[in-house]
């Protein structure tokens, strides 16, 4: 078995390093930068959010096709990665410039924008993510990717959490609008500059027949995995729980606890905690299972937000709490790649087919709904409260967040823990994995 050099699994993850920077970027920042920089409205910011997901609708399975299509002397799904990288920074940069064009000017603009930021980063993470199926089908390997991965994944949302509104001060000198573009711009000169060392520094070794199937056919074949369809859910409830409560955030901080400074504190513990992770989830992994650090994150995770519920504005125990949602989020999202990559081992034994594109796809369409629920939810919910931007909130209003923050997420998690109860494809992996492999040979 060929020995993958210590080189290609950084740089791998410096991959999702640079699509953090600007994933944890939008999550944690754009509802608020739409609505207290820009000055666009709830309704608007729904508006943008559910458009931008019929968009998706049509192109993330459109990638994954592409992708099981295309055959390249640099393989089917790392190449997009080069292809796409200056994309991705010319336009991450562009959502957070605010041009002088008026309300409804101003509404067209961020449409537009957050809708080719939709189009690039499908382009560019969906091959991302289907690599780590395309390197290596051994265990021990996709761990270790996984886990270079996740410390990628973790550290680019600790930059943006912790130096965000700092940059954001310091560039800007009391100006958001100019400190936000400047900081983006930084966020995204790095993340070019990462996905091309990415690009160099990665191979991709298993190289299946070219997919024959057409979207209709691929989505059949992905269809018969159930153990993909309970992944797909509990991706989706998971990001969805952790973008609405990071998009909280700075709403929490502003009025619940009227210490807007402590935004940055709050998402920074959970990243921090998620980069140390993922240095043990690989052998927690092999020692509990992958499902069981699911289910394990899922309780921890609802956990920690009840301490924080119950810790009102008493910020010892909102920090206890949060660390423990930090160790949950830790615990679940730093296996569902491998995951992923196992249930197209599990479709390939199942169907002999390997549409390895369209399932990595649907499930990032999966993440990209579960943004826009978590919008759309967040700002309704917001609007139902009675919010007022740069305002003293009423009653109403502060419960409203404290839903966003607290109650959505709980219950989003509850189903990620009985979704998990159901998958147990750990059992029967390595006897399927053996199995292809005679099959192959």
């Amino acid at each position: 078995m060929e020995k993958i050099s210590l080189k290609e699994r950084f740089s791998y993850g410096l991959g999702d390093l640079a699509c953090n920077l600007m994933f944890q970027l939008i999550t944690a920042y754009l509802m608020f930068f739409y609505t207290d920089v820009a000055g666009i409205g709830l309704g608007a910011i729904s508006l943008i959010m559910l458009v931008a997901r019929v968009v998706d609708a049509v192109t993330d399975p459109m990638m994954g096709v592409v992708i099981d299509k295309t055959h390249t002397k640099w393989g089917k799904a790392r190449p997009y990665v080069l292809w796409m990288a200056v994309p991705f920074g010319i336009i991450s940069a562009s959502m957070f410039l605010v041009p002088n064009f008026g309300g409804t000017g101003k509404f067209i603009y961020a449409l537009i924008t957050y809708i080719l930021f939709c189009i690039v980063y499908t382009a560019l993470n969906i091959p991302y993510s289907t690599m780590l199926s395309c390197m290596t089908d051994d265990v021990s390997d996709r761990l270790s990717f996984n886990m270079f991965k996740s410390l990628g994944a973790s550290l680019g949302g600790f930059i943006v959490m912790g130096a965000t509104l700092t940059l954001v001060g310091m560039i800007g000198q009391g100006d958001q609008k100019k400190g936000f573009f400047g900081t983006v711009v930084l966020y995204a000169a790095v993340g070019i500059l990462l996905l091309m060392i990415c690009f160099k520094n990665t191979r991709e070794r298993i190289i299946p027949e070219t997919e024959k199937d057409s979207v209709a056919g691929a989505i059949k074949v992905a269809a018969k995995n159930k153990y993909w369809l309970l992944l797909c859910g509990i991706t989706f409830f998971t990001f969805a729980g952790m973008i609405l409560k990071n998009q909280s955030t700075m709403y929490y901080a502003k009025y619940y606890l009227n210490n807007e400074g402590i935004a940055s504190l709050l998402m920074t513990i959970p990243t921090l905690l998620s980069f140390l992770m993922a240095f043990v989830i690989p052998t927690l992994a092999k020692k509990i299972g992958k499902r069981n650090c699911i289910l394990s994150g899922g309780l921890a995770t609802i956990a920690g937000n009840l301490v924080v519920l119950i810790s009102k504005t008493n910020l010892a125990g909102i920090l206890a709490g949060t660390v423990l949602c930090g160790i949950g989020l830790g615990l679940g999202m730093g296996v569902t790649f491998v995951m992923g990559a196992e249930t197209v081992d599990y479709s390939e034994w199942q169907t002999g087919r390997r549409p390895q594109g369209i399932m990595t796809a649907l499930m990032g369409f999966g993440v990209k709904l579960s943004m826009a629920m978590s919008g759309v939810v967040g700002a309704q919910i917001l609007k139902f409260g009675g919010y007022v931007e740069n305002s003293v909130q009423t009653e109403g209003a502060l419960r409203a967040i404290q839903m966003n923050y607290i109650w959505i997420p709980v219950i989003f998690f509850i189903v990620v823990v009985i979704l998990s109860l159901f998958y147990d494809l750990d059992k029967k992996y390595e006897k399927i994995l053996a199995e292809i492999h005679e099959r192959r040979n």
